[in-house]
């Protein structure tokens, strides 16, 4: 084989592996499979491995790695890196904007606000363009050379690419966060929990010690992936007068920026953003602990300076933690609305996320067995949202230990030995259809604030109401009378009449929020809304075929099932034609199905300047349009804001249909 052509090969196999990493990583647009990408891979090994004099430093390859050695060796950072103030409420926010106004002698600052990505901090040193040394953080003044598993990631680019506007430096600092991502971290929980070993407490504990395994092959495996959120040094080379110049630029260059980023000319707008950030937080692909608010203008960040630990331009707003340690008062097992029989850790009252927690789900007794908790422990939970809490590690085991394994005989509940294994023997189900707990958890749900949102029906007066057999089904609640709640504790005149008067407004609640309420299984608040928009009555609904269903867009075939198995049952036509009797309008009407956007698709990305995202998705849902979370082939439109990241580039490669927020705005004004 001619050599010049080997070399050729070589260099030209090298280039399309990175650009397939940047489409990957950088645009999330990959536009080969997993197979094609390793086949290519094995072609550059093959030519490396037969031509050994040809392979380059930063060839692809270089990512495989060999273990090291030694251990971690400890470098000193060429320029410190400082650690961010925290501040935990806007008034704390605000006060550090007037600290900033002061020392800029009146003058108001313009803001980045970023996500306060929750990983490990890093170092990557680019010398002309190609990386050379990679450090975490450490104590500021020096950091743990991780270079060679750095190097072994995929989100990384060996060399920065080269781009018409943008001038790769001869020396660049970058840095930013290594993080895991939450499907990346669950897999490998799973490996371990399958290999017997310790699982990791949250992601971050994960990217953390991934980052300094000792191999690189074995952390490869682990899906680490690094953002850029400011720099050390740059020499020989220019990346603008601003932090949102910076970002841009090193997005140009080849490294993954964060594409949630927004620029903000007042702290009102920073603070809206924040609010806009704790919201979308559970949703998000990775986990965040609060945000990032810098001063934009590189001139009056080195008018502020800083501290010896800390920027005076920058600051962490920090969002209320979502774990704590406490300790397991008992185990019980409780009885959910479908009949899944679930355990659950009573605890001690802990502060979690914003409200005090005393109690945790254990999902399951094979979950029980697994994390070998009993009455006594100290736990670590965590809290993700509403919802109730789960338990993931014991912290201290009790001296004296009662773990329970035993499923039991009969239904805690109904009392019943109506008991069966259910989803792989991992759950186990009471299927007595009279069991008055399953009852009452529908009811509960009906009654919830996304469903019917019927203030004053809660837990303690449904339990009352199903033990005096006043309540046997969803419909008898709008059969309640005043007589009926006066006999309940706690109910007086004025209770009782506000609760009728709650139950009385809920018949109009529209369709979706009717569907959403039956509890049907597989059927959420999103699919219920879906459902509402396309079928506009629950008479409809109820009459269509499995076909006319699949039509539906994001419905898939369990959903499907689901809905066709709950409405061709003689119970639900029974009950749907009670709340027909009982004068509940189970139509849509407040969700626009021949609006101007029927049937649209609509995605918003980058920051927007006169809506926050969800003012802006209700007007696209006003005129019956739905929003999207990704770019995908079914989308027909996209929104763009300033500083777009990977799904603007994703509009483009699949030729979807961009709007400027002027655009849109006529769009929505019929303008």
């Amino acid at each position: 084989m001619d050599k010049r052509s080997v070399v050729q090969d070589i260099r030209d196999l090298s280039q399309e592996i990175e650009e397939h990493n940047y489409k990957y990583y950088v645009l999330d647009n990959p536009v080969i499979s997993d197979q094609e990408y390793d086949h290519l891979m094995a072609r550059l090994l093959r030519l490396e491995e037969d031509f050994p004099e040809f392979r380059r430093d930063n060839s692809p390859t270089s990512r495989i790695g060999t273990k090291v050695s030694s251990g971690v060796n400890t470098v000193a950072h060429k320029v410190k890196m400082l650690s961010l103030d925290n501040t935990y409420s806007f008034e704390d926010l605000k006060a550090w904007h007037s600290r900033v106004v002061k020392a800029l002698e009146g003058r108001e600052a313009e803001y980045v606000v970023e996500l306060k990505i929750d990983g490990v901090s890093c170092s990557l040193i680019y010398e002309e363009g190609e990386v050379k040394v990679a450090l975490t953080r450490g104590d500021g003044e020096s950091g743990e050379d991780v270079t060679h598993n750095v190097k072994a990631m995929r989100s990384v680019p060996l060399k920065l690419r080269s781009r018409e506007g943008f001038e790769i430096p001869d020396l660049l600092e970058v840095r930013g966060e290594v993080y895991m991502r939450k499907v990346d971290f669950e897999k490998l929980n799973a490996d371990r929990r399958e290999k017997g070993e310790e699982v990791f407490a949250n992601p971050r504990n994960a990217a953390s010690g991934s980052l300094k395994l000792l191999d690189p092959v074995e952390s490869s495996k682990r899906g680490l992936r690094f953002f850029a959120h400011s720099f050390g040094r740059i020499a020989g080379g220019v990346i603008g007068e601003t932090h949102w110049d910076f970002l841009q630029s090193v997005r140009a260059l080849g490294l993954a920026v964060n594409a949630y980023s927004h620029r903000c000319r007042s702290m009102e707008e920073v603070l809206m953003i924040c609010e806009e950030f704790q919201r979308m937080r559970l949703s998000l692909p990775f986990d965040v602990d609060g945000a990032v608010v810098k001063v934009n203008s590189f001139r009056d960040q080195r008018i502020l300076g800083e501290t010896m630990k800390s920027p005076r331009w920058a600051v962490a707003y920090k969002f209320q933690a979502f774990q704590a340690t406490t300790v397991v008062k008992a185990i019980v097992v409780q009885v959910g609305r479908t009949g899944v029989l679930t355990p659950v850790a009573e605890l001690e009252p802990v502060a979690c996320a914003g409200v005090m927690v005393s109690r945790a789900t254990l999902h399951n007794f094979e979950e029980i067995a697994r994390l070998g908790v009993s009455k006594g422990d100290r736990i670590l939970i965590e809290r993700a949202g509403d919802v109730i809490p789960k338990v993931i590690k014991v912290v201290e085991a009790a001296a004296v230990r009662e773990v329970v394994r035993k499923v039991p005989g009969d239904c805690p509940a109904c009392k019943e030995d109506f008991i069966c294994s259910d989803e792989g023997m991992v759950a186990y189900r009471c299927m007595n259809p009279a069991c008055p707990k399953q009852l009452e958890r529908r009811i509960v749900h009906f009654s919830s604030r996304g469903a019917m949102d019927i203030e004053g029906l809660g837990e303690s007066a449904v339990s009352q109401l199903v033990v005096k057999k006043q309540l046997c089904s969803l419909a008898d609640i709008y059969f309640l009378t005043r007589e009926h709640l006066l006999g309940l504790e706690l109910f007086g005149e004025k209770k009782a009449d506000k609760l009728l008067k709650a139950i009385d407004q809920s018949r109009s609640r529209g369709l979706a929020r009717f569907v959403f309420g039956l509890g049907i299984p597989n059927i959420g608040e999103k699919a219920s809304q879906i459902l509402a928009r396309r079928f506009a009555s629950i008479d409809s609904l109820m009459k269509a075929s499995a076909e006319q269903l699949m039509s539906v867009r994001d419905m898939g075939a369990v959903s499907v099932q689901a809905v066709v198995r709950y409405f061709s049952q003689k119970e639900t036509r029974e009950l749907i034609g009670r709340f027909h009797e009982a004068g509940v309008a189970m139509l849509e009407s407040s969700l626009s199905t021949e609006g101007t956007l029927s049937g649209k698709l609509f995605v918003f990305t980058g920051e927007l300047v006169k809506y926050s995202r969800p003012e802006a998705g209700d007007k696209v849902k006003a005129l019956g349009g739905e929003i999207g979370s990704s770019v995908t082939k079914k989308t027909d439109f996209v929104v763009a804001g300033g500083l777009t990241g990977s799904k603007m580039d994703k509009a483009l490669a699949l030729g979807i249909k961009v709007l400027s927020e002027q655009e849109f705005e006529e769009m929505v004004n019929d303008k």
